[in-house]
């Protein structure tokens, strides 16, 4: 299982990964370092309120940098399904997993507990960064904004989670390729959806999207969102265990019938 998982890692050129977020990290902490933000507004002794504008653009240059990198965290799993299992195909995935010392569940569960793994390594990478922001940043819109994103960052990877478990059966059982057109035909729906709605659908939606009433609603619901942080962990998980049971059920059925 050990040498599977290092397989997989060098798939996905996990090495170049693990530079690039290292060499990342430590721009961001020198810039953090470099750059502190402010308050959006200080009272002084005299009881003068101050805005501090440049503080406040330091901050709002600043926080793209942990949004932008728990984006590309989410998203990376799925990124990743399509190479680790094209890696396998040119080696046969049938004749390559019957030349291994056990049996194709291990494989199928190797490729399962690295993407979970991905999934924390990713999401803990991502309160790192959050937490370098808040080093140096002010009391201002763009620290809550980091705070809420912070807040759901295990409900997002929970979701990553989650969609990996939908993605895998796929890859692992119909082949990167079909499962690639699957995914792509399901996506150009899902666009063309999008796309009829905001011809002929109502947009008044939009009007009353306010993320700074999403920041509001975080601060006064902090108990439902514990509540979720706690449950979305837990619902990923065993959704995930059932993918990788359904997808060994699924492959278990299909050699059985290639070989009678």
């Amino acid at each position: 299982m050990g040498g599977m998982l290092y397989k997989d890692f060098l798939a996905v050129k996990g090495k170049k990964v693990l530079i690039i977020v290292l060499v990342c990290t430590l721009l961001f902490i020198a810039l953090r370092l470099a750059l502190p933000g402010a308050d959006m507004v200080k009272t002084g002794e005299t009881g003068e309120e101050t805005s501090f504008a440049d503080g406040n653009m330091i901050d709002a240059f600043l926080w793209t940098v942990p949004f932008l990198f728990a984006l590309a965290g989410i998203g990376l799993p799925a990124v990743w399904i399509k190479g680790l299992v094209a890696q396998d195909e040119k080696n046969k995935i049938r004749a390559f997993t019957k030349s291994l010392p056990f049996g194709k569940n291990t494989y199928i569960a190797s490729k399962y507990i690295f993407l979970a793994v991905a999934v924390y390594a990713a999401m803990s990478m991502e309160m790192i960064w959050c937490e370098i922001f808040f080093s140096r940043s002010g009391d201002n819109s763009f620290t809550d904004i980091v705070k809420t994103l912070q807040s759901f960052l295990i409900i997002l990877s929970s979701a990553s989670l989650f969609i990996s478990g939908i993605e895998l059966p796929f890859f692992l059982t119909l082949g990167s390729k079909k499962a690639t057109g699957v995914k792509s035909a399901i996506l150009e729906l899902l666009f063309l959806f999008v796309i009829g709605w905001f011809f002929f659908g109502n947009l008044d939606i939009f009007e009353k999207i306010d993320l700074f009433n999403m920041i509001e609603w975080t601060n006064t619901h902090g108990f439902e969102i514990n509540m979720m942080i706690v449950l979305c962990p837990v619902i990923a998980s065993i959704l995930y265990f059932l993918s990788y049971k359904l997808t060994c059920a699924i492959n278990r059925n299909r050699e059985a019938g290639i070989d009678e």
